[in-house]
C-alpha cells in the first residue's frame, strides 16, 4: 500500500513557498483501512522543509495536514517535537478517495494564520500493493499503538510466535503527552532497549526475516542509522556470545541512539533541557 505523489511545477503566484514533494521532506503511507476507519503514517522533516523553503527558523509556526474527502476538509496539526505521526481518520466511506496537502502556517503575532508554505498539489492516496507510482515505502520504526488493555503500564512490547512484535502505549498517557518532547525522551530509549534485547536474546539468528516486518525495519535501523552490525562478518562474534555480552551490546545500542541528534541538531535530552 502506498501513497502516490503528484507533482505540480507551475509557478506559485501567492508568494508562499512551495514544499517539494520529495520523500526526504514529506511522505505518507497507508497503514490500514477497515470499513470507515483509515490509518495513515506521516513523516516530515521540519528543519529540512524550513531550509528548502527559506523559512525563518525563529518564527512561530505549525505544520498541518489538510485531508480532503468527498468535498469535506479536515485539518490535522502535526506534532511539534516529533518527525512522524500516526493519523486515524474516522467516518470515511469505504472506497472514498482521500487527498492530502501539507501546509506551514504562521503563528506569529503579526502574521497569525498566514500560509508560509504548502505542497504545490495534493497528495493522492492509492490503495493497492507494490511500488505504485512514486509512493514512499519507509514506515519508520516508532509506531506505538494506543491501548486500553495494558493495565497500569505506560508501554508494552508484545512478541508474536513468528518473531515479530508490536509496541503499545497506555492510551490516556499517549493522548496527553504524545506531542510533548518529554514523551520521546522518556519512552523511545526504553523501547529501543526492550526491542534490542528481544532481537538479541530471542533469536539465534536474524536471517530469513520477513522484509516487510517491523522486526526487519528495526534490524535495518540499528545497522544503518546506529551503525551497529547485527549481520555479516562484523557481527560473527554474536554467534558465540553469551547473554551478558548480548546485554552489553543492548546498552551500546541505547547509548548510540540517545547520542544521535535526531531533530534540529539536538539529542532527545537536549530538546527538553
Amino acid at each position: 500500500m502506498a501513497i502516490q505523489l503528484e507533482f505540480n511545477d507551475t509557478h506559485n503566484f501567492t508568494g508562499r513557498a512551495r514544499i517539494k514533494q520529495k520523500s526526504e521532506l514529506f511522505s505518507l503511507q497507508l497503514i490500514d483501512r477497515q470499513g470507515e476507519i483509515v490509518r495513515i503514517h506521516a513523516k516530515f522533516d521540519r528543519a529540512a522543509i524550513e531550509k528548502e523553503c527559506k523559512l525563518d527558523k525563529e518564527e512561530s509556526k505549525e505544520f498541518v495536514l489538510d485531508v480532503y474527502a468527498l468535498g469535506d476538509i479536515r485539518r490535522h496539526v502535526l506534532p511539534e517535537y516529533r518527525s512522524e505521526d500516526e493519523i486515524e481518520l474516522r467516518e470515511i466511506p469505504d472506497g472514498a478517495n482521500l487527498e492530502f496537502r501539507l501546509k506551514v502556517i504562521s503563528r506569529s503575532v503579526d502574521a497569525s494564520g498566514k500560509i508560509l508554505a504548502a505542497t504545490g498539489g495534493r497528495v493522492r492516496l492509492h490503495t493497492g500493493s507494490g511500488d505504485e507510482g512514486s509512493g514512499e515505502q519507509d514506515q519508520g520504526i516508532f509506531h506505538p499503538k494506543p491501548s486500553t488493555s495494558i493495565g497500569d503500564r505506560i508501554w508494552y512490547v508484545v512478541w508474536d510466535g513468528q518473531g515479530d512484535f508490536e509496541v503499545f502505549v497506555h492510551a490516556d498517557y499517549f493522548q496527553k503527552f504524545v506531542d510533548d518532547p518529554l514523551f520521546a525522551a522518556h519512552i523511545f530509549p526504553e523501547i529501543v532497549r526492550s526491542v534490542a534485547t528481544g532481537i538479541l536474546l530471542r533469536f539465534g539468528s536474524i536471517k530469513d526475516i520477513d522484509e516487510d516486518s517491523l522486526l526487519a525495519k528495526w534490524v535495518s535501523f540499528i545497522q544503518q542509522r546506529l551503525a551497529i552490525p547485527l549481520e555479516g562478518e562484523e557481527a560473527a562474534y554474536l554467534n558465540d556470545a553469551d547473554n551478558i555480552d548480548r546485554l552489553d551490546l543492548v546498552e551500546q545500542i541505547v547509548a548510540v541512539f540517545t547520542s544521535k541528534k535526531w531533530r534540529d541538531g539536538k539529542t532527545l535530552i537536549e530538546e527538553i533541557l
